[in-house]
């Protein structure tokens, strides 16, 4: 499903288990609901006058929505990390920390001791260093590839801002003694 301004990267412990199970009950009864249910004959018009083909298109409909209500159930586990917009959330230390991206300098990825074995890491202007999440949780990637890409370009629209105000800077005159 196409969210360009929601990401998640969850963790795979029993947490994410739980949100990922739990969830297929719900898709189960509600698109059941869809294939059984009386459909009005003024709703035919969505499929050509076709029955059959109103309630594919009304299930396609569902599933899209449910997506949705997958991603907001995601957004819900403590420790998963989001991405909306231009703000990012995620747990440090155990209380949760939102960060705009522009204040963000460098992400790397750094070896951690075991389970982790690898996270991202977000360095501020401050200097304050925050680790984001493992690699290995399901989304990170998009996530540190969003981020590295807006680092990346403030930090190209920084150095042009720069090279322009040098551009710009009257040159010295020469002292008339």
């Amino acid at each position: 499903m196409f969210r360009p301004w929601l990401r998640v990267a969850r963790p795979d412990d029993w947490t994410g288990m739980v949100a990922r199970f739990g969830l297929w009950p719900v898709y189960f009864v509600v698109l059941l609901a869809v294939g059984l249910a009386r459909i009005p004959s003024a709703w035919w018009v969505i499929g050509a006058g076709y029955e059959t083909l109103t309630r594919l298109i009304i299930a396609l409909a569902v599933i899209y929505l449910l997506g949705w209500l997958r991603m907001i159930a995601w957004t819900l586990i403590p420790g998963a990390v989001i991405q909306f917009g231009r703000r990012l959330w995620f747990r440090h230390r155990g209380r949760r920390i939102r960060l705009p991206i522009k204040a963000i300098t460098t992400i790397d990825v750094e070896q951690r001791p075991p389970p982790v074995n690898e996270a991202f890491i977000l360095e501020l202007a401050d200097g304050a260093v925050y680790d984001m999440c493992p690699v290995s949780w399901d989304g990170a990637e998009r996530i540190y590839s969003v981020v590295a890409r807006r680092v990346r370009r403030a930090r190209l629209r920084a150095n042009r801002r720069l090279a322009r105000a040098k551009r710009r800077a009257p040159a010295p005159t020469p002292d008339e003694s």
